[in-house]
């Protein structure tokens, strides 16, 4: 029988395989027997078809678990999505998912998601014995880069649970021992987390491989397994830690046994005496009895002074407690130094408290947060340094309260607040007692280019996953900006009518208006409604985040819309025009743009009047261009200010040196004038015709 699949070929898994007739195999073309096992981290679809056609008897052991991820990775990819599976690239379980999703492309941590470029749609998947810390990491980095993305953990159930309870497992004894393959990538996590929860972790393949020298003097030793390990191996490595538990009993006992014979021995050769002083010792037996009565008085009440002596030093100082690794105690502070606490927790020696385990800010400002006496909760993390003190911390205990605090804010639904510390690119870090993670969809309700804005400020936000086993702390403050924005919203709507003056932020900018939030609710800014003179585009006047007041034009409760107006909440400039410019007034204006009949001049934003082409000089002129061209500033004469009709008539001949030559009658000009106002009206009044 072959086994298809690259195992070490020293393992102990594969020799205790080969007595019994099953060989492992890299390649197919390695294959010479009627019997192919698959092996549980699976293969690709070609070799199903291979040995198909090769009609051999087929044995497929894959994971249920793996097969699915498998034939995910195969439709999300025949769906047209990019697969991205979270993994170690050289595992053979991902490069056999590999081979079912050919363009899959593979992100073994954070730092390898951040230089990928981000592809839509997407679908993200894992390998099955990835930690759920990491998988969370890197599918939050992959969020902000993917637009359309559907993510997927899936993480073996019994792979997370037997992570979780090796950690709680490491936290309560001094030794933890893994046991599994040297190559093994479910060992190795294992051992990581076991790591990190505070013990001495130790991964072997069999007992042999162990150095008991090193876990001899341990008190409590843990042990765990990574998934493939053979039950039989564990059971091996569990007996033996019985017998050298059992071991080192009997070598205690045979010590203090060999003591007391030692002591025995003495007591013998002291009480031994020559045969000739037997008889005055029978002489003198009265008088011992009777000394050893009065001697035995006076231990009985040395014993007495003794208890009480006893008695009151527990009075004084208290009971001599149990120091207990993972213990959490109640100390009191007895010294106070630069880089260090000592903290009386009632065993013989005071504990170390070193700055490395006080929270940041404790660490920084140790003198001003402690002072001796004060009374703290601590974490015994060794029994006893090679000094003999007790190793200490308090800042596993502060975050074990936080996270409880944190977990039942969550059950509550509690909002917390926190400070940003640092941008990544999946989001943004956030200080709440606990570090926790904002991904970057979930910071502000539309998108943040420039996330490093937030850095220092404080955020409201809602717990979303806040799990201590797994240190995983996830956080929206979308979510709250969502509710506040509901009730915000809501509170508009039951305020707001026709004729008010609401102050609002400029969201977004279209051609043909901008759209501003007054409160949880956006209006529409018509270019026609910005000012009193022709905007071309509203982003001649505004830009988005500006904060302007704006009136209410109209309100559509029913289907939720409203009309703004910027102009009106400023004078109309035709309402001043007649005393500003009275008749017969030299001012200065601007060429706006030039027609057949005359030009049109801007003699301030809102206010335009028309020099009629027989008001250009004093001679006659065939072409407007021939005298003014748009952009020029001329010298002109009001004649005459119509402010409710809007009109406005120029003249530049009249500020002109008068010419000899004849001039066209005053009849014929008034009425060559008066065509040329009926223009110019016609133009005010359909600006789209004058633009044509």
């Amino acid at each position: 029988m072959l086994h298809l699949g690259a195992i070490d070929s020293q393992s102990t898994g594969n020799r205790q395989a080969e007595k019994k007739n099953v060989f492992p195999v890299e390649d197919v073309q390695e294959i010479h027997s009627p019997c192919l096992v698959i092996r549980a981290h699976g293969v690709g679809p070609e070799i199903y078809q291979w040995a198909q056609a090769q009609r051999l008897h087929l044995v497929d052991a894959t994971c249920p678990f793996v097969a699915k991820v498998q034939k995910l990775a195969a439709v999300a990819q025949k769906n047209g999505r990019q697969v991205y599976i979270v993994g170690d690239p050289h595992h053979p379980e991902v490069q056999g998912i590999c081979r079912w999703a050919d363009r899959a492309v593979v992100a073994a941590d954070v730092q390898t998601a951040r230089r990928l470029r981000g592809a839509s749609p997407a679908f993200v998947l894992c390998q099955t014995t990835q930690t759920e810390e990491n998988f969370t990491l890197v599918a939050a980095e992959l969020s902000a880069k993917c637009h359309d993305i559907i993510i997927n953990q899936t993480i073996c159930p019994s792979t997370v649970t037997k992570q979780r309870a090796a950690a709680e497992l490491a936290k309560t004894v001094d030794v933890m021992i893994v046991i599994g393959g040297k190559n093994s990538s479910n060992t190795q996590k294992l051992a990581k987390i076991c790591k990190a929860a505070g013990a001495d972790t130790y991964c072997i393949e069999r007992w042999s491989d162990l150095d008991i020298n090193k876990v001899r003097g341990a008190d409590r030793l843990g042990v765990t397994a990574g998934a493939s390990t053979p039950d039989w191996i564990i059971e091996e490595v569990v007996v033996q830690m019985t017998e050298l538990e059992k071991t080192q009993d009997c070598a205690v006992n045979e010590e203090n046994m060999e003591k007391e014979i030692c002591e025995h021995e003495d007591a013998l050769e002291q009480t031994a005496v020559p045969q000739e002083q037997a008889e005055g010792q029978q002489q003198e037996t009265a008088a011992e009895i009777d000394s050893a009565n009065n001697a035995g008085v006076a231990e009985d009440s040395q014993a007495e002074e003794e208890k009480s002596l006893a008695d009151a030093f527990a009075e004084e100082y208290g009971d001599m407690k149990e120091i207990r690794r993972g213990a959490r105690v109640k100390g009191v502070v007895v010294q106070v130094k630069d880089d260090e606490l000592l903290v009386d927790i009632g065993g013989k020696s005071e504990g170390v408290l070193a700055a490395s385990e006080l929270s940041a800010d404790d660490a920084k400002n140790i003198r001003e947060r402690f002072k001796v006496g004060d009374e703290i909760d601590v974490l015994i993390l060794r029994r006893e340094n090679q000094e003999g003190y007790p190793i200490l911390s308090k800042k596993r205990v502060d975050q074990d309260i936080a996270w409880d605090k944190l977990a039942q804010m969550k059950a509550d639904k509690e909002i917390v607040s926190g400070v940003v510390t640092e941008v990544v690119k999946g989001g943004l870090l956030v200080d709440v007692g606990l570090r926790g993670f904002v991904p970057a969809s979930l910071v502000s309700l539309g998108y943040v280019e420039d996330l490093s804005s937030y850095v220092g400020k404080e955020l409201q936000m809602k717990i979303i996953d806040c799990d201590k086993h797994s240190n995983k702390l996830v956080l929206s403050a979308k979510a709250v900006l969502r509710k506040l924005s509901q009730n915000l919203k809501e509170k508009t709507w039951a305020e707001i009518a026709e004729g008010q003056t609401r102050h609002g932020v400029v969201r977004r900018l279209t051609n043909f208006g901008a759209f501003v939030d007054i409160g949880g609710v956006d209006g529409l800014l018509h270019v026609s409604e910005m000012a009193w003179y022709r905007v071309n585009h509203p982003a001649d006047l505004l830009k988005e985040g500006d904060e302007i007041d704006v009136y209410i034009l109209g309100v559509d409760a029913e289907n939720e819309k409203i009309s703004l107006g910027l102009k009106q909440l400023t004078p109309n400039p035709w309402s001043l025009a007649a005393e500003k410019y009275p008749e017969g007034s030299v001012i200065t204006a601007k060429v706006m743009r030039t027609t057949t009949f005359g030009a049109f001049l801007e003699v301030e934003p809102g206010v335009e009047g028309l020099v009629h082409i027989s008001q250009m000089a004093h001679h006659r002129v065939e072409k407007t261009e021939d005298v003014v061209k748009p952009g020029d500033i001329v010298q002109v004469k009001v004649l005459s200010v119509d402010p409710e009709a809007k009109r406005m008539s120029l003249s530049i001949k009249a500020t002109l040196p008068k010419e000899t030559e004849e001039v066209a009658p005053a009849e014929a000009e008034t009425e060559a004038v008066n065509e040329s106002v009926e223009e110019m009206v016609e133009q005010t009044e359909n600006p789209e015709a004058s633009a044509e």
